[in-house]
């Protein structure tokens, strides 16, 4: 906490000192032309990259459908942030954990499986499997996506991106307890002939390339076509932390009258690579502190589990635990096509989104420190319905209907070594039905309340088996492991198998019903300013993991509370919106190793306890001239397990602890007679949830006068205080307080045609801690970490 108080005010005393300097700084020409065609919105955020816009004074809207209807962003009464395309495609953003540095309150992290864990304000989950869904829903033009995996790639060609803060019960619902990421992609533009081509090269032989074209055909029709292609070497030493991928956007706009309009489009993505890699983590930083980024294929790494191998076979054999290997990789593919119907009925304008999509996931993936093969396929279908009050009325309402269905297959092989070999092949379909509706009443010209509600009802079933397999041991082993062996596959005849594998079928079906809600009032307390409070609920329905009986799950739930101002001051030169939110979470669902039956473990979900998440969230943007930008963001959470009790496995010798930090008490499965530990971490805060996160930018433009274009430069930085990345509270997954910032400078022409710059990203070369596990043999925790310090040059071309 010192640490980042000190560097937060380090960082304060240069922002101000460059605040002086734009309250002195001369105004720009008045015929100073945009620059690169980069909206005012898009240096609005605080973004990386974005390109201030000189041509008018004041501060610009962002339109957003958050609420289902097209409003100002300042006018809407929601917790939300956004940014436009321009700043995610000059931030270099191609996966979603590189929204991060653009969104002050994302905590968004790579899983081990090729997904990504999405936290909001402690509000998140470890989901690298089909079994436990993202606590965030990611949604695409309206389409929800089910999978961790799924938004990968998707990141290019973009309006904007929305991230809502809090449960959004009511209008989004399905599994978005800690919020909701909108992803709204650029449409085809009638009658136009355009495009663009941006390039970047960068450090780790970084090769980015995107480009669209837009085809106006005849007057009532337009094609857009957009295409993405990313190579990267990977940060750590052996290569992995990689990107490499593709992905290919169409779109076919109709609008065969004023009142109808009919939006195809389908999409491809393909990610490979060595895909992700985590480095061991100790209570005295890395095993090698000098260079962080050394790969876990390295012999530091592998002497931790050829030691662990000697101790547990007393001296015999140095391989019990598999080492890391670079033969790691990603292969997905995933592939969707959805409509967006829009009909100007008169009275009302109706929504209608059918969508389809696949995802094949195939990965092998050392991120848990022992080899792990998975094969996952995914289809979802989704339909969503819904009717809208039409523009300028003064009750705006909506009202609507959902469909979703998801047939998901894995296959995944977790070679453990002394512990076991564990194969898991479920298939988990899901089905969800739900009906929604909300409103805003104008009770008085300046005040106006809003209710909704959202009823669901969701179904889940699985099917499948769990092959647990023990190498066959010498006689007279000596060491612990001999009695690990004992005890830990039940005897022949149990269950009817053989001694030394152990096979748990399963089966079952759970059905879940929900009524969440949303209660708020808002007021315009002046022309520019806005007060709004609200309550809401959020749910998230229960589930299964691989276990015979009991192998289920509850739903948790969230009640948020929220207290909110919105405000621009001084001719729309300075906005300051400020925040106040408190969070009742009960039954988070953790997902970790734990014992399953009959023998082994694998990644379970228990519902742990209950959490108490408070806070506040001050933004500033400040423009003192049509040149310069000032943006601070300011976010403080408190938060707190009230209640956090789960079950851990225990796979070391006889008397070993569990690798927790908090109090444990031992115990023995009836059924199995294999051994865990039930810990109690009450008290502690929640993982992904550093207290203050402070983000702060500085933007100028130096206009060289008339046909000479100009230069835009940019200076920010991200303050976080320390956190853990994961819930066992190792100190292996505590990150400091850390200071990470960025800079650009790019000239642009007058006419915004062409754009060519460079940029630095994490300038200090801080290793931050992104994600952790737990090496479950010897109870070292293992982390991926966010990107070391990398630079560049992006250039682009607009026609």
């Amino acid at each position: 906490m010192n640490g980042f108080l000190t560097r937060a005010g380090i960082a304060a005393l240069a922002f101000s000192s460059v605040g002086v300097h734009a309250q002195t700084a001369p105004q720009a020409p008045g015929d100073a032309a945009a620059p690169t065609g980069v909206p005012a919105q898009a240096a609005e955020q605080g973004a990386v990259g974005a390109i201030p816009t000189p041509e008018a004074d004041g501060i610009g809207d962002i339109v957003v459908t958050a609420q289902r209807r097209s409003e100002s962003l300042q006018r809407t009464a929601l917790a939300i942030s956004a940014v436009d395309g321009a700043a995610i495609r000059n931030a270099g953003v191609s996966q979603p954990q590189d929204l991060t540095k653009l969104i002050p309150a994302l905590q968004l992290s790579p899983l081990g499986a090729g997904g990504t864990q999405v936290t909001i304000r402690g509000v998140g989950n470890f989901a690298p499997f089909i079994y436990s869904e993202p606590a965030v829903a990611i949604n695409l033009d309206g389409v929800y996506l089910a999978r961790s995996a799924a938004p990968n790639g998707l990141f290019f060609d973009l309006e904007r991106v929305e991230v809502l803060k809090g449960p959004q019960g009511t209008l989004y619902g399905r599994n978005a307890t800690g919020g909701a990421i909108n992803v709204i992609v650029a449409r085809p533009q009638l009658g136009a002939l355009a495009g663009n081509v941006d390039m970047e090269v960068g450090t780790y032989d970084l090769v980015r390339a995107s480009g669209m074209i837009n085809l106006p055909i005849g007057d009532k029709a337009a094609l857009r076509v957009a295409a993405q292609v990313v190579h990267r070497d990977g940060y750590l030493s052996d290569g992995y932390l990689d990107d490499i991928g593709q992905a290919v956007r169409a779109q076919l706009l109709l609008e065969p009258t004023d009142a109808l309009s009919i939006n195809l489009s389908a999409d491809y993505i393909h990610q490979g690579g060595k895909g992700p890699g985590a480095v061991f983590s100790t209570p005295n930083g890395f095993l090698d502190n000098d260079d962080p980024y050394r790969g876990p294929t390295s012999p530091e790494s592998n002497a931790l589990l050829r030691n662990a191998s000697l101790g547990i076979s007393g001296g015999r054999n140095p391989t019990l635990l598999p080492p890391i290997a670079d033969d790691g990789f990603v292969d997905l593919d995933a592939w969707g096509v959805n409509t967006t119907i829009n009909y100007d009925a008169g009275f009302a304008n109706l929504t209608v989104i059918p969508a389809y999509r696949f995802t094949r996931n195939d990965f092998k993936a050392y991120a848990g420190g022992f080899p792990l093969t998975s094969t996952e396929r995914s289809e979802q279908t989704s339909v969503e319905v819904r009717l809208a009050s039409p523009g300028g009325s003064a009750v705006k309402w909506v009202v609507g209907g959902y469909y979703f269905d998801d047939n998901s297959t894995l296959f995944v092989d977790a070679n453990q070594g002394i512990t076991r070999t564990i194969t898991t092949s479920p298939g988990l379909p899901v089905r969800s039905l739900a009906a929604f509706g909300q409103v805003t009443v104008p009770l008085t010209e300046r005040f106006r309340a809003t209710g909704g509600v959202r009823y669901t009802n969701e179904k889940k079933s699985q099917t499948g088996v769990n092959i647990t397999r023990l190498p066959a041991l010498p006689a007279g082993f000596p060491g612990p492991a001999a009695a690990f062996y004992a005890q830990t596959c039940p005897t022949p005849g149990t269950f009817n198998i053989p001694a030394g594998t152990c096979t748990g079928p399963f089966s079952g079906d759970l059905e879940f019903n929900k009524l969440t809600y949303k209660a708020g009032v808002e007021f315009d307390a002046g022309d520019a300013s806005l007060l709004y409070a609200s309550v809401e609920t959020g749910f998230k329905a229960g589930g299964f993991y691989p276990s015979l009986p009991t192998n289920t799950f509850a739903p948790e739930t969230i009640r948020a509370f929220t207290l909110g101002s919105k405000n621009r001051f001084f001719d729309n030169t300075l906005q300051l919106n400020v925040e106040a939110f408190y969070w009742k979470y009960n039954d988070k669902q953790i997902t970790h190793l734990g014992p399953i039956r009959p023998a082994g473990f694998s990644i379970i979900t228990e519902n742990a306890g209950k959490a108490k998440i408070y806070g506040a969230e001050a933004d500033l943007l400040w423009r003192p001239t049509r040149n310069d930008r000032l943006s601070v963001n300011l976010q403080y959470v408190f938060s707190e397990f009230q209640e956090l009790v789960y079950n851990v496995s225990l796979p070391g010798a006889p008397g070993s602890r569990a690798a927790v930090s908090c109090p444990q008490t031992p115990g023995v499965d009836p059924v199995s007679g294999q051994r865990f530990a039930t810990v109690n971490c009450a008290g502690y805060p929640l993982a992904q949830t550093p207290k203050w996160v402070l983000n702060a930018s500085y933007q100028r433009t130096f206009e060289l006068g008339a046909g000479r274009g100009g230069i835009d430069a940019i200076l920010g930085t991200r303050l976080q205080s320390e956190y853990f990345v994961a819930e066992e509270y190792l100190p292996g997954e505590f990150q400091p307080d850390t200071m990470v910032s960025y800079a650009s400078l790019t000239y642009r022409t007058d006419d915004g045609r062409l754009s060519v710059g460079a940029y630095i990203e994490n300038i200090e070369d801080e290793a931050v801690r992104a994600s952790g596990f737990v090496q479950p043999a010897i109870g070292q925790a293992i982390v991926i970490l966010r990107p070391p310090r990398t630079y560049g040059i992006r250039t682009g071309f607009r026609f």
